[in-house]
């Protein structure tokens, strides 16, 4: 029976590892350029293991997103959002897995910053489909994430703007000024106002991805004789130069809010530490068991068992990897018309939007990456 217990727990080992190869190669392919065969790499997320799933439904909504398939990222992103509800109803076995073995045999459920950003992305996806009311929707429920774990996404002033602009779209400017009062509080900065567009001109709204988010990596302790204590971080973050923005050759005075998501997702990991060393600590005082156990009929045996329990643990360092470094929103009011625009951020080259026309009294929507 003991023996059968440690074969069940081998075979979890192996197969938490199994699962994460279209994923990495989705990763690898979208980094090289290859948006379609990112996608493609993914399949059917619904045939991807349920501990996975939602990991596979994040990485393909952006995939999509920064395919311009906005319609099909949406899409996603709501079987993402559906699958974070439905998750939160705890699950006994998970839990009872996770404690025997790692986190990673766990479902994921994305950390605090990755499930309101879930909602960012949806929110986006419908402002560039103009559908206001849809984005309304989720700019709702982006701010019941905040109200959840206040602390944890306090720094994100991209999502908050964005609320915002959802609220003004819908000519709620109260709520709007709201958000901008909570920006202006956490920042420092003077409060901001939102304000109609002026008589013959209009506004361009840029949402400007640069850089990749910082990998999810693993920091290890050992503590004697045979504890490995294996908990997850983010690697350092970049820091990003300013966006500028050129209409028709002449720099353009224009507002921006941004959120390095490298720092935040950092500070949503962190807040959520106690959980995880928690269940760092249960783990340690079974897996310890375990070997004492074995060690009554075998002194070679509680040797072998302990190299393996310490073999076994292994921090929880999936995430979502296809998410920008930063992302900043651009608001530019210029004269009604046909303009061309340039974007340059730091980077050896800008990108152009040639032809944007700008109609009088009317918001438009282009994302830029880098």
């Amino acid at each position: 029976m003991m023996y059968c217990r440690y074969f069940i727990l081998f075979f979890l080992f192996l197969f938490a590892g199994c699962a994460s190869v279209p994923l990495n190669k989705a990763r690898a392919q979208f980094y090289s350029g290859n948006l379609s065969g990112a996608e493609q790499a993914l399949g059917e997320c619904s045939a991807v293991p349920k501990r996975d799933r939602l990991l596979c439904y994040m990485e393909k909504g952006s995939i999509l997103y920064y395919m311009k398939e906005y319609e099909q990222s949406t899409e996603v992103l709501l079987r993402a959002s559906k699958f974070i509800r439905d998750e939160d109803l705890v699950s006994i076995k998970d839990q009872a897995t996770s404690v025997m073995v790692n986190d990673k045999t766990a479902t994921y459920k994305g950390e605090y910053s990755e499930r309101l950003w879930v909602h960012t992305f949806l929110m986006m996806n419908f402002l560039m489909q103009y559908k206001y009311e849809s984005a309304l929707v989720e700019a709702k429920q982006a701010l019941e994430e905040y109200g959840r774990h206040p602390e944890a996404l306090e720094d994100d002033h991209f999502t908050r703007a964005l609320i915002a602009l959802c609220y003004e779209n819908m000519n709620q400017p109260d709520d709007a000024r709201i958000e901008y009062e909570k920006i202006a509080e956490s920042t420092g900065e003077e409060r901001i106002s939102p304000a109609p567009i002026p008589e013959g001109k209009g506004e361009l709204i840029l949402f400007v991805s640069r850089g990749r988010i910082p990998e999810k990596i693993s920091a290890d302790v050992v503590v004697p004789p045979s504890i490995r204590i294996s908990v997850p971080r983010y690697a350092s973050s970049s820091a990003f130069s300013p966006v500028n923005v050129y209409a028709d050759g002449r720099e353009s005075d224009h507002s921006d809010f941004s959120v390095n998501l490298g720092d935040a997702a950092a500070k949503s990991l962190n807040k959520r530490a106690a959980q995880y060393l928690t269940r760092q600590a249960l783990r340690a005082g079974s897996k310890e068991a375990i070997a004492r156990e074995v060690g009554e009929e075998s002194v070679i045996g509680e040797a072998l068992a302990r190299i393996f329990l310490f073999l076994l643990e292994e921090a929880d360092t999936r995430s979502w990897e296809t998410l920008p470094g930063d992302l900043t929103l651009v608001r530019i009011v210029l004269d009604a018309g046909v303009h061309d625009i340039n974007v340059s951020s730091g980077y050896s080259n800008s990108v152009n939007l040639s032809g944007v026309d700008i109609p009088e009294g009317r918001r438009i929507y282009r994302e830029v990456r880098f």
